[in-house]
């Protein structure tokens, strides 16, 4: 498959790497309840980032998979708080089944919604939403604004604080012509791809910035070696995120398997590249006023979010033994 970012996708990066560099305050609004920013949210709705890659019909933008995962990772790479990539997710999910009467409100941000892979795990950001979409393989459902109770719960990761759910009446069933958790996967996995940008980006500043024996510590072999790894990470975890969304894009055969391997490269490159973030600051990068646990608690919530590398794994495994599922 041959890939390149046409212009206008190069240009929409720059402009949503400009505004959430200049709008994301993580430590202040961590502190919202839900880490939501409603005032953040309502301008990310009018630069309609909250439909992306739902359809034109619907209120969206009518752009693809590869679309929404540049700005997810803009997101990811600045730690955005709040439910933007799981409301994104349940958007995605909601528009290709055959109950999408939310979508419209969804791509507004008239409504907040939030994904999970079963009813049993905790809901990114639950306490604010309006609407839980379930995305198991099998029988996908919804909970419905007004039809469930949520017990905010403490999580890795502060911004995405996480909450039960507990649905009052019973939860309506999805059709799905597809399965959604690919889908998923993929924007996580652009999430977690723009993290480990962020961690690269913070440990390489800090490598030239910081002298021993009158030197920059980026300057000695093992810091080097040890950069050069996390972009090798980094840069193979955005390859094989690219190459899903554009598969599932296009409706490539692979595109499932894809989207596993997606998850479980930017799993590790996240995981790993948030922990030598921390190692190359050394003392303070383990310290509360410091912004690198900040990444490696993300890191820690993102690598079980849609999929984890084992499960990953055994996807891409029986792809290779059993060949491609039909």
């Amino acid at each position: 498959m041959k890939f390149s970012f046409t212009p206008e996708q190069d240009a929409f990066r720059a402009e949503a790497r400009r505004f959430l560099t200049e709008r994301v305050d993580v430590r202040a609004q961590i502190a919202l309840p839900g880490a939501h920013d409603a005032a953040l949210w309502k301008e990310m709705a009018a630069l309609g980032w909250l439909g992306v890659a739902l359809p034109e019909s619907e209120g969206g933008q009518g752009l693809g998979l590869v679309d929404l995962c540049i700005v997810l990772e803009e997101a990811g790479r600045v730690l955005l708080p709040g439910p933007f990539l799981h409301h994104s997710i349940a958007g995605l999910a909601l528009s290709r089944t055959q109950t999408g009467d939310l979508v419209p409100a969804v791509a507004s941000g008239e409504i907040v919604a939030t994904a999970v892979s079963d009813l049993d795990a905790p809901a990114a950001c639950g306490s604010v939403a309006d609407a839980v979409v379930v995305l198991r393989l099998m029988d996908p459902q919804i909970t419905r604004p007004g039809t469930f109770t949520t017990d905010e719960i403490e999580t890795a990761d502060l911004t995405r604080p996480g909450a039960r759910v507990a649905p009052t009446s019973e939860a309506e069933g999805l059709s799905a012509p597809v399965p959604l958790l690919p889908y998923a996967s993929v924007a996580a996995a652009a999430d977690a791809v723009g993290g480990a940008q962020g961690a690269v980006d913070m440990a390489v500043a800090y490598a030239k910035d910081r002298q021993q024996f009158d030197r920059p510590i980026g300057s000695f072999q093992a810091i080097k070696h040890k950069a050069a790894d996390m972009l090798r990470a980094l840069e193979a975890a955005r390859l094989a995120t690219y190459y899903a969304a554009s598969a599932i894009d296009t409706g490539a055969p692979d595109a499932f398997v894809a989207a596993a391997q997606a998850k479980v490269a930017a799993n590790d490159a996240f995981m790993r590249c948030a922990a030598d973030n921390i190692q190359i600051h050394g003392g303070i990068g383990v310290t509360w006023e410091h912004d690198a646990h900040l990444y490696y608690r993300r890191a820690l919530g993102d690598s079980v979010l849609f999929g984890d590398s084992a499960g990953g794994r055994e996807v891409v495994a029986r792809a290779l033994f059993e060949g491609l599922p039909s």
